[in-house]
């Protein structure tokens, strides 16, 4: 898919989208409105850059967005009676911004591709991640079964490594740092250490709690 250079931008607090990743908006703003309008008329695609906090008071950008963001399609599009819409934004690719060339009626960016780096034919560290998603969800963490099977049957170890880290990091900041990396084994590593940090996190929680229960049942 060739991606246009300029790209129709929404620029969101605590919402970084990954490639393969489906991301629900609702759409009421009516620079949105007038965005997805023209986008609906072309090539039906937008991005998404998280918005990032102002560093200085000096600084004169509204909704400042970080320089990488991810570029997607309107798969679904539907108006609401109140004027508002429900759009399903399906990630495409990763962009880099290069400049902000329009900011009315809404904002437009001069972007540019920024693929990911895979340096061997398998990721050897995907079979630890998927052990320690098994793990998460047996010591009851946020993976799911549903989220397993669907994870196991990704045979592209980038959207394997992208959707499990745009469904399950918590923390815009880190998700942010993980979609900005263009080395999959690096992305891979920092997944990977956040779902055994998490890991461990139940872990001890589970011990506390059986510890109070067993202190519980000596007192009775």
């Amino acid at each position: 898919m060739i991606l246009p250079s300029l790209i129709p931008v929404m620029t969101l607090k605590g919402v970084v989208l990954f490639p393969e990743a489906m991301l629900p908006l609702r759409i009421f703003e009516n620079r949105y409105q007038k965005m997805l309008q023209d986008i609906l008329k072309s090539e039906r695609m937008f991005a998404v850059f998280a918005e990032r906090e102002i560093s200085s008071p000096d600084e004169e950008l509204n909704e400042p967005p970080f320089e990488v963001g991810t570029i997607g399609l309107v798969r679904v599009s539907k108006q609401n009676p109140d004027g508002t819409s429900f759009v399903m934004l399906q990630g495409v690719s990763r962009i880099r911004a290069r400049s902000i060339v329009q900011e009315s009626p809404y904002r437009i960016l001069e972007t540019e591709a920024l693929s990911t780096i895979k340096v061997a034919e398998k990721l050897e560290i995907r079979e630890r991640i998927f052990d320690a998603l098994v793990q998460n969800h047996k010591l009851g963490g946020d993976v799911t079964q549903d989220v397993l099977d669907y994870l196991s049957t990704l045979e592209d170890d980038i959207a394997f490594v992208d959707l499990a880290a745009f469904t399950l990091c918590k923390s815009t900041v880190r998700k942010q740092a993980m979609l900005e990396v263009q080395r999959l084994h690096k992305r891979a590593e920092m997944l990977f250490d956040d779902i055994m940090q998490d890991n461990l996190q139940l872990s001890l929680r589970g011990k506390c709690t059986d510890e109070n229960q067993d202190a519980e049942n000596d007192r009775n």
